[in-house]
């Protein structure tokens, strides 16, 4: 009979721990999954974000333009950007009639076109009143910054 109780308690306890390890198991291959889930939504969410990006920089630059700037953004290295502004064009487009307003921005985009060809730069979209120009694309340059800022200064004083 004492038999038969060891057994019955041994096998209870037995089926006791095998529920606590199976419990502690099952808990964590829960969280395993769940945070492999979490880590695969956050990589497609990413990924959507960067097909995204992507458009809206292909619908600003021409196509060959924003690839050279998405392998500089991908590769790391150092680099000098030049963003420039025609400080008080609002001012001056409320002033002007629509054909007074493109008279001048014509001229003055024929001057900036005429900069960019002198200074080694190509000019890769107009779109409104901004004008976008490279240096160092489609071929590279060793003095593609220095060309950059020449434009930057021959556009500062074309403007004046």
């Amino acid at each position: 009979m004492f038999s038969l109780l060891a057994n019955g308690l041994f096998f209870a306890c037995v089926n006791v721990a095998g529920i606590f390890i199976h419990n502690l198991t099952d808990r964590a291959q829960r969280k395993t999954f769940y945070d492999t889930r979490n880590c695969i939504a956050a990589r497609l969410e990413i990924e959507d974000e960067n097909e995204k990006l992507e458009k809206l920089l292909l619908s600003v630059l021409p196509q060959h333009v924003a690839m050279e700037m998405k392998d500089d953004i991908t590769t790391p290295h150092q680099g000098i950007i030049l963003f420039a502004d025609i400080v008080g064009f609002t001012a001056l487009a409320s002033q002007c009639t629509a054909q007074e307003l493109v008279r001048i921005l014509n001229e003055l985009f024929g001057r900036f076109d005429q900069l960019a060809k002198n200074n080694n730069c190509l000019r890769i979209k107009i779109l409104g009143d901004c004008y976008y120009c490279v240096s160092g694309l489609p071929e590279a340059r060793p003095d593609h910054a220095k060309c950059c800022v020449e434009m930057g200064l021959d556009m500062i004083d074309a403007i004046w």
